[in-house]
C-alpha cells in the first residue's frame, strides 16, 4: 500500500481548485459556519502543504484567501454581534444562534488558527520575511484584536491552575472543541510575540482538558464532548470534534505544556484500539461506540498531527490507517484537504 509524493500533491492542487475555482469559501460571511468549518481548514491545509514541499506558493494562497476573509470581518463590516452590543473582531454567524448574529469563539480560533502559525513561521525565518514579513506583522495586529475581543469571556477556574472560554448563548463553560480551537491559536502568537498571557492562557486551557480526560484503560483516553461547570459530562466525543482537541494536545507536547509525549501515545492508541475496528470500519465517539464512516476520511487526516509527537512506530500505524481510508476517494473537500498535506508531509513513515 503506497501512493508516490507527486500524486499526492496532484489529488491536494485538484481538490483545491475544485472548490469554487481555488477560492475555497474564502468570499463567504460565515453566516452558515463556512469560513469556519470550510474555509478553516483550507488554510490549515495550505501551511502543511508549505511544510510538506517547501514551496512558497501554498503560504502565497494562504495570504490570498486570508486578505479577503479579513475583509469581511464584522468591524469592518459594521455588523454587531448580539451579546456584546457591537461589532466584533471576528465573523459572526446567525446558523447556532437562533437566526441571532453571533461570533462563536469557536469559530474566531478555526479561522485565525493557520494565518497564526503563518506568523510564527514567518517571523522565525528570514528567508520567508523578505516576501512575507510586512503581511506577517500585519496578520499579527489583526489576530490579536480577534483575541482581545474574545477576553470579556475568559474566566480562571473552576479548578486550579484551570480556565475556560464563557458561553452567554450557554451561560456555561464552552464545549472542549470550542475552547481548544482558540487555545491552539493563543499557542501559536504566544511563539509568535512572546506575549506571556496567550501561554498562560493556553496553559489553563489545557489543564481544564487534560484533568477531564478518563479511561479504565491506562493505554487510552476517553473524554465527553461538553464539561459543564456543575460537573455534568454526557457520553464521549465524536471523533470529529475530537480531533481540535487532539490538535491542541499536539501543539502542547510540541511546547511541553501539560501534556506529554505519553499522552501523545494515549491519543494515538485511542484511534488505533478503540477507534479503528478491525472489520475495517471506524467508530463514531472516542469510547469506540457508534459507526464513524460520516466523519472519514476527514477525522482521520486531523489525528494525523499526532505524528509530529509520536514514536516511529505508533506514528506509523497511524499513517498507514489513515492513508488507507484517503486512498478510498480521489476527490477531497475543504475538511478533508489537511489530511492530504500531512499524508504528503508524513510520507516517510509510509
Amino acid at each position: 500500500m503506497g501512493i508516490d509524493a507527486r500524486r499526492l500533491r496532484e489529488l491536494f492542487d485538484e481538490s483545491d481548485h475544485a472548490i469554487h475555482n481555488g477560492k475555497g469559501y474564502s468570499e463567504s460571511l460565515n453566516e452558515n459556519g463556512e469560513l469556519a468549518w470550510g474555509e478553516s481548514y483550507i488554510l490549515l491545509a495550505y501551511m502543511e502543504m508549505y511544510r510538506a514541499t517547501r514551496d512558497r506558493l501554498y503560504l502565497r494562497k494562504l495570504v490570498e484567501h486570508f486578505d479577503r476573509v479579513l475583509q469581511n470581518r464584522d468591524d469592518v463590516r459594521g455588523v454587531a454581534d448580539v451579546h456584546a452590543g457591537k461589532p466584533l473582531a471576528g465573523w459572526g454567524s446567525t446558523r447556532y444562534s437562533r437566526g441571532e448574529w453571533h461570533v462563536w469563539i469557536v469559530h474566531t480560533g478555526m479561522i485565525t488558527m493557520a494565518p497564526a502559525e503563518f506568523v510564527r513561521l514567518v517571523n522565525r525565518d528570514p528567508f520567508l520575511r523578505r516576501e512575507f514579513g510586512a503581511t506577517a506583522q500585519a496578520y499579527r495586529e489583526r489576530i490579536e484584536e480577534c483575541i482581545r475581543d474574545t477576553q470579556p469571556y475568559w474566566r480562571n477556574g473552576p479548578g486550579s491552575g484551570e480556565g475556560y472560554y464563557y458561553s452567554p448563548r450557554f451561560n456555561d463553560a464552552l464545549p472542549l472543541n470550542q475552547q481548544n480551537a482558540m487555545g491552539s491559536v493563543l499557542l501559536e502568537m504566544w511563539r509568535a510575540t512572546g506575549n506571556p498571557r496567550y501561554r498562560e492562557q493556553a496553559e489553563r486551557l489545557a489543564r481544564f482538558f487534560r484533568n477531564r480526560l478518563r479511561s479504565d484503560d491506562p493505554r487510552v483516553y476517553d473524554w465527553a464532548y461538553w464539561y459543564k461547570l456543575n460537573g455534568e459530562a454526557r457520553g464521549s466525543e465524536d471523533i470529529s470534534h475530537a480531533a481540535l482537541n487532539v490538535d491542541f494536545a499536539v501543539r502542547c507536547v510540541a511546547e511541553g505544556i501539560v501534556f506529554n509525549r505519553s499522552d501523545a501515545e494515549r491519543f494515538a492508541n485511542t484511534w488505533l484500539l478503540k477507534v479503528r475496528r478491525e472489520d475495517g470500519s471506524y467508530a463514531g465517539e472516542v469510547s469506540g461506540r457508534e459507526d464513524g464512516s460520516e466523519y472519514m476520511p476527514f477525522s482521520g487526516g486531523m489525528w494525523l498531527a499526532l505524528c509530529r509527537v509520536l514514536p516511529k512506530p505508533l506514528a506509523q500505524a497511524m499513517y498507514r490507517d489513515v492513508l488507507q481510508a484517503y486512498l478510498k476517494k480521489t476527490r477531497y473537500s475543504a475538511s478533508e484537504l489537511p489530511g492530504i498535506a500531512r499524508l504528503l508531509r508524513y510520507r516517510v513513515l509510509a
